[in-house]
């Protein structure tokens, strides 16, 4: 009687510890919105250190799943030629902004929590974010672990390449082929709504294969880094900065 008592005890105090958080949005639904690293489980309920940003965009929470220093690394598989189906880590588990790449399982167990990714440009070296020379996406738009190809037009959510910017549902031209380019945009004139024209070309948040600017953030300066980031909101409305400048969902 006393066992089966204390078992159901037990068990009762089990249903009442909360789950690890499988994303940085399940930390903001829980009241926390403090930048920082933080633990997430995987598909297979493993624990792993993180980095979410849980303040810079207004009722959303992001979580970091690829960082390097542009000029420095640009040339390493992991952030030239390795798509976002490909599992090339480095640095797992253990984020920094200057050479990090999460594994494809970890990657794909914060995508089915995710409802957006986004670009950023040297984040780290910014108290806060303000639009410029950032991208931002749907997966249910553009799912950047299911497509491979060449300049193809995209819907994307925002986009910013040196102060010039479109809102949700313009079209931006994207790349990405395995052994060739991860995913990227660049300064080519293509038939897609927004393009940031530029001579000689340049790429823009990935690859930089084809050259770099020193006008774009992300390679503004030899210590300038990239970031890929998944994330979502915690609900549908959007938010707008300064009558143009979409924040929100």
């Amino acid at each position: 009687m006393v066992f089966r008592g204390k078992r159901r005890r037990d068990q009762s105090s089990r249903r009442q510890q909360p789950l690890l958080p499988k994303s940085c949005l399940d930390y903001l639904q829980r009241g926390l919105t403090q930048n920082g690293f933080y633990v997430l489980v995987d598909d297979q309920s493993h624990p792993y250190m993180t980095y979410c940003d849980l303040s810079s965009e207004l009722g959303s929470a992001w979580t970091l799943v690829m960082s390097w220093q542009t000029a420095k690394f640009r040339d390493l598989p992991h952030f030239k030629t390795k798509v976002f189906a490909e599992d090339a880590p480095i640095n797992a588990g253990s984020p920094n902004w200057f050479v990090y790449r999460e594994t494809l399982a970890r990657m794909k167990s914060i995508r089915s929590q995710s409802t957006h990714w986004r670009a950023t440009c040297d984040i780290n070296s910014r108290e806060v974010i303000d639009y410029e020379d950032y991208l931002r996406g749907r997966f249910v738009d553009l799912d950047i672990f299911e497509w491979q190809g060449g300049q193809t037009c995209f819907p994307i959510d925002y986009v910013n390449i040196r102060g010039k910017a479109a809102g949700t549902g313009t079209t931006l031209a994207f790349w990405q082929n395995p052994g060739s380019y991860i995913l990227h945009t660049d300064s080519q004139n293509t038939t897609c709504e927004f393009f940031y024209k530029a001579d000689p070309l340049v790429d823009f948040f990935g690859y930089y294969g084809d050259g770099i600017s020193s006008e774009f953030r992300c390679s503004a300066t030899p210590d300038a880094t990239t970031q890929w980031w998944f994330g979502g909101y915690l609900s549908k409305e959007r938010f707008v900065q300064n009558n143009s400048q979409p924040v929100g969902a």
